[in-house]
This record gives C-alpha cells, structure tokens and sequence, in this order.
C-alpha cells in the first residue's frame, strides 16, 4: 500500500505518516467527545477527518505543486450515513455549513472538481480515489465496531438552535484533537497538556473556609449585616447538594455573592465530579479584582478573555486556547459568542465547557435582544451537555415570562423577599421631574467626603470630573471608566480603596464600569437616571459595610444627550413609568420584577431580533455568527502611554516599529490598551501598527499606537476635545 503523509518534515527532519496523525486524533477526539458522553462519535470523526489526505493531490500539496484543495469532503461523504458527524468533518477547516450533501455527491461522482463554498478542488474525485482513500482507513487504521450514537437534541422555541450547538461541540472535540495531534508532532510534551486538568474541590474548599473566615476576622461591617453574609452562604452549600440543572442566587448587593456563589459551585463539583468551574463576569473592567480573590483561594486559575496576558509561556497560551484549567474567569462577551461561532479555530475550547459548573455574576446584563438564545443555549448544556449554571444578581430578570424561554430553575435563597428587606442600607432620593445641571451635582459633590457619581455618558463623567476637580483639593477627586488602560483602572482602584479605608476625602466620577463587582464603599452615591438595575448596582457602592445609613439621589442630568443606546434610554424610561404607578423601592423584589415585565413585555424586547432568529431558522451558521454579537460597535485597539507604565509603553513601541506586532505583543500589550470607538480621530492622530508577511509590510486593523501624552490624560484617560464615544464594556 502507498505510504501517505499528514504533513510536511519536522524540525528534527521527520514526516508523519497518515495513520500516525489519525490515530492520535481520534484517540484525543473520543476522550474530548466522552466527557459528554459521545466518546464514539469522536472516534469515527477522528478516523475519517482526514481521510482526503490518502491521495496523490493532497500529498502534491505537502510537496507544494499544488494548492488550494480540500481534504475534508472525502471524510465526510465516507460516513454521510451519520449527517452531523460528516457536516463536523466537512467544517473541520473551513467552519460550518449545513447542506453539503451536493458537494458530497459531486466530490464522489466526478461531476464537480471544486466545492460550492470555497472554491477548493477537491482531493478526492470519482470512485476510484474513494475507494482507495477507504481503503488506505480501512487497512492502516481500522473502521470502529462500535457504532456512534449521538444524544436526543432537546426541543426549544428556537428549533434549530440543539442541533446547530450540537455540531459546534463535536466540531470542538475534534478541531482540539486536530491541533493538538499535530502540534505533537513537532513536540511529543504537547500530548501531556492535553490531559485533563481538573479541579481539586476538596483544597479549595479548604482554603476557601480560610478565607472566608479571615475576611470574617477583620470585617467592620454591621454585625446584622454578616449574619445574613452567612445566610447566603450557607444557603449555596446546601444548594449544591441538589441536582445538576439550572439555579439562580437572588441577593441583595453587598451580601457576599462573590464568596457564596464560589462556595455553591466548588460544593457542587466535588459531589457530582464536575471538572471545572466557570465564571463569567459582564464587564473586562470588573475582572482583574474578582479574579485576584479566586486565585488566592482557588490557585490555578486561567483569565479568558480579550485582554488576557499569557506572558512568553506557550505552555499557558495552550491551556488559555483550550480552557484546560480547574477555573476559568472569562466574559460574557467571550463565553457566549462562542456558542454561535463557526469556524474551528474559534470552537476549539467549546467542549471543554461540557461538565462544568457555570457561575454568571450578574446575570441581569443579558441583552433582551439575545435573551432567548441566550438561556435556551445554557439549559441546552445543562440538559446534553452535563453542566450546572447558576444565575447569580441581585436584580433577577423576570426570564420566565418570555415565551421563546423555558426558564426550569430552583431558586437558593428560600426567601428573597426577607432578605432584601433585612438589607436596606441606602435611603433612595428620586430628583426625577425634572433635570439637574451637571454643576450642582459638582457644588454638592465638593461638601461630601466620601461620594460618588455614575453617569451613563463618558462625555458626561469628563465635565463633571472637570467641574469637581475645580472645586476640591488636588488628589481628591478620581475618574474611572473604560477611556483607562486596565493598569491605570487598577491603580486608581488600588488608591480609592486605600483613600476610603481610611477616611480620606475620596470623590469619584464614574461610568457604570464600578457598579458590579468592584468593592468600593461611599457614604453618599448619586446616579444619573439609568435602567434600574444599574441603579440598585450602583446603591451597592453606597454604605456597604451597613454602618450607619447612606443616601442615593438618582436624578437626570441637564444635557442634550442623555443616554448611549436606545435601549438604556427605554429602560430608564421604564423605571420613570414604573414611579408613576408607585414609589419605587430598589430593596423590593416584586418592584424589580414588575420593572422587568415592563421591559420584556415591550414588543421591542419581548423576542430575540428577527434577523438571528432567521439564520437559526436557515441552519445558516455564518449569518448566525454574524447576528448574536453583544457588542455591535467595531472598537479598535489603542496602545496609550501611561506614566506608570512608561517602560512597557516604550518597549513596545520598538518592538512594533522594528518587528512588527504579533499575537504574543498583543497580550503583553493588555494592561496599557484602551479600546476606543473614535477610529476617526485614531487615524489621524496615532500610528497604525503592521505585521510583516510574505508580501512585505501589511497594517493590522484595528490596533493603535497613540503618541504622546496629550489625548491621554492622567485622570481622565483617553480623551478627545469633542468626546462622545458610547459606554461600551468588552
């Protein structure tokens, strides 16, 4: 029989024959694909995703007289008898497409020499080379006798939505075996990473009492105030005794979540032998002080997320691209688009979210417009894929009344109503028949010691930093939004926490990027009108520790332009609707619900958007990434130069200009990015970064240098005279 290759030559001059390559890949893939049970699904694509390389046109492409082929039909139509496992192997190079049956048909019988999607000639054409690529699987690596029987999709509103998350996850088992079996073949040490790295609940739990009792210790919060912190908490361990399904925490800010949420989670994992834990935070900028917390307690724990720094280890970089870590902090961003992606390298760490405990802290930041794919995609992996979610806010959305969700939860608290009303700790002042000038927000501001002010607007938070800072000493007025790198926001949080402590004058100006999990505690917040979560969030920073009893006026500011999108602008306008039927009381769980039936009854948000909701209907995966996108608006990445970090800013300034920038610059570049929505100003004032390819020296969209301290400010950030970019958070 002809030998045939997988690839070109190592490092060490050796090639890799086929079967080498096929037997390594399904190994890997069986295992990936057994975690949830499809352990022969992930054999059988394992064998026959590369079956298209048995041929004399692949191998002229490993000697590179040809190109432009496609090896992955041939797979496909030998096991077209099992529809998903053959669209899997099909997609394992050029992402998803559901009606390939035409292709498989003209690869088989000569009629056609190119695919319908790319334009790649096949490797395989006609039943002669069929036969021979059959064989060459047959006779080298042997055709499985076990045959692959895949899970019962599950009905939901969106009835394509199962299946089309169903390929996504076998796709992920084997691009993952893929990489990784070839990886191996350059270094025989990647086959280690690749096994499981699993959680040891047991020593987190250990170190989690540790901790929780340490911060027990040196608590100055209001004895009242900790003793239901217990309630909470003990109200998690014993919810994790319960069955793996979907759960949600409805709590009051400031009443431990962060710890009690972890306690469920690590509780639940040791009993029903879940392999990871995953928690996903809505915003980049509230990550870096969760994520301190839980490496202290849980050790190993992987950052997942756009601006994540891996350093020069390529062994993390491996495990950050396949999530192979006991505990994973990502974003809401990240976490779900996954679930709607296509292409393979994007898919790669999907199936390692199977079998997981999934912790959502602040779960109410779910966009209406995504809602029903959303929650119908997570009890999808509760119900296929062995997973366990928890729904974590103090402002739950009222999910069940949406007809598009089948919302089976059990809730932890037994009695959220009690809770909330042992927990009022911020007198609420409605300043909202009218509007109130940004200079007397500043003139009451300046009398404060300890305060803060949200906006909805970066515009907004600028002026009145401006109009404070005129009134107050030097170094007592702060400003924080998402216009900081990360380092600058971690030093300024660093240094408001430091200023609180110890009760120095401390005044802060703020986007909403402070109003979930960032521990900071004012005696007196005001909070421009905004959507009523974000205003009981905001009353979260406000009298924390229940010493006393702090104030919030919520109040509309007096400019042109109020709010950033549309949809905060009706939910504020909701929460106005709702005051004019009663007063409303943030500590009250029956007004937080009526405020989300006003939400999700408006025909506007009472449905996922109808373009999503087509592609799904069209099994058309491209069109379907494309449209569930949290983030609509194309930011850009901005490398700035803050002073603290003047070191970093120049190194990588050289490395751009003389070598060009790369993945690994990317990540180094994190803690000092911004990402910025002004590319219009960007392309005049800041250097455009390039890569060096094959055809010499190409731009990179979308990323940045900016020069000079003068667009970034060291209060404000990154800052243009006519600034008026919208309050998004990656």
């Amino acid at each position: 029989m002809e030998t045939y290759y997988s690839r070109p030559e190592n490092k060490q001059g050796k090639k890799e024959e086929l079967w080498q390559h096929i037997i390594k890949t399904k190994e890997l893939a069986s295992k990936f694909a057994g975690d949830f049970g499809e352990d022969a699904a992930g054999e059988w694509l394992g064998i026959f995703h590369d079956a298209g390389k048995a041929s004399e046109m692949f191998q002229g492409v490993l000697k590179h007289c040809e190109h432009n082929v496609n090896h992955a039909a041939a797979g496909a139509y030998l096991i077209m008898g099992y529809k998903l496992l053959s669209r899997v192997i099909f997609a394992h190079h050029d992402g998803l497409k559901w009606f390939i049956d035409d292709d498989l048909k003209n690869s088989y019988s000569g009629n056609a020499e190119n695919d319908s999607f790319t334009g790649k000639r096949f490797a395989v054409s006609g039943k002669e080379q069929y036969e021979t690529a059959f064989g060459y699987i047959r006779d080298r690596v042997g055709i499985p006798k076990e045959k692959p029987v895949l899970k019962k999709n599950i009905e939901s509103y969106y009835k394509n939505l199962p299946v089309m998350l169903h390929s996504r996850m076998l796709l992920s088992c084997l691009c993952d075996a893929d990489y990784t079996a070839s990886a191996s073949h350059e270094d025989e040490s990647i086959l280690k990473l690749a096994e499981e790295n699993t959680i040891d609940a047991v020593h987190i739990i250990t170190k989690l009492g540790s901790y929780r009792e340490e911060i027990k210790r040196k608590s100055n919060s209001d004895s009242k105030l900790n003793r239901l912190r217990d309630i909470v908490y003990e109200s998690c361990v014993k919810a994790a005794e319960l069955p793996s399904g979907m759960f949600t925490l409805t709590a009051p800010t400031g009443t431990g979540k962060t710890l009690a949420l972890l306690s469920f989670a690590v509780n639940h994992a040791k009993l029903y032998s879940k392999r990871r834990i995953i928690i996903v935070l809505p915003f980049l900028s509230i990550i870096s002080q969760n994520a301190e917390i839980y490496r202290v307690i849980c050790g190993d724990v992987l950052e997942a997320h756009s601006m994540a720094s891996y350093g020069d280890d390529d062994n993390v970089k491996l495990l950050a691209e396949r999530w192979n870590s006991p505990v994973v902090i990502t974003t809401s961003v990240k976490f779900f688009e996954a679930f709607f992606k296509s292409k393979p390298s994007d898919l790669r760490f999907l199936h390692s979210i199977s079998n997981s405990v999934i912790v959502f802290d602040e779960a109410q930041c779910i966009s209406p417009e995504l809602m029903g794919t959303s929650i119908e995609t997570l009890r999808t992996m509760c119900e296929m894929f062995g997973c366990t979610v928890l729904l974590s806010t103090a402002t739950q959305p009222a999910f069940d009344i949406r007809k598009d969700i089948e919302f089976h939860h059990r809730e932890i608290m037994p009695d959220p109503l009690s809770l909330y009303s042992q927990t009022r700790r911020v007198d609420v002042e409605w300043d909202i028949d009218g509007r109130t000038p940004l200079e007397q927000i500043a003139e009451e501001m300046s009398v404060h010691n300890s305060v803060c002010c949200v906006l909805n607007r970066k515009d907004h938070t600028h002026k009145l930093f401006d109009l404070l800072s005129d009134k107050c000493p030097e170094g007592e007025c702060f400003h924080i939004s998402t216009d900081m790198c990360k380092a600058h926001r971690d030093n300024v949080l660093k240094e408001i926490g430091k200023r609180l402590r110890s009760g120095m004058p401390c005044r802060l100006v703020s986007t909403s990027c402070i109003e979930a999990g960032v521990d900071l505690d004012f005696s007196c917040m005001y909070r421009a009108l905004a959507p009523l979560e974000s205003i009981i969030q905001c009353a979260g920073r406000c009298n924390r520790n229940g010493r006393g009893e702090g104030k919030m006026t919520v109040f509309i500011p007096d400019e042109e332009k109020l709010y950033p999108t549309s949809f905060i602008g009706n939910a504020a306008n909701k929460v106005k609707l709702l005051m004019t039927r009663h007063l409303v009381d943030i500590c009250c769980p029956d007004h937080i619900r009526e405020y989300f039936e006003l939400i999700l009854s408006d025909r506007n948000y009472d449905h996922d958007k109808n373009k999503l909701v087509s592609a799904i209907d069209d099994y058309d995966f491209d069109k379907t990434e494309k449209e569930y996108r949290i983030i609509t608006q194309n930011g850009v990445n901005v490398l700035v130069p803050y002073y603290a970090e003047t070191e970093l800013f120049t190194e990588l300034v050289e490395e751009a200009r003389t070598k060009g920038i790369s993945k690994a610059w990317m990540r180094k570049a994190a803690p000092i990015t911004v990402t910025s929505y002004r590319e219009d100003k960007l392309s005049e004032l800041a250097e455009r970064c390039f890569i060096y390819t094959k055809h010499g020296k190409e731009y990179v969209p979308g990323w940045y240098i900016l020069l000079g301290d003068k667009y970034y400010d060291n209060s404000a950030g990154l800052h243009f005279d006519d600034e008026s970019s919208l309050d998004y958070l990656v």
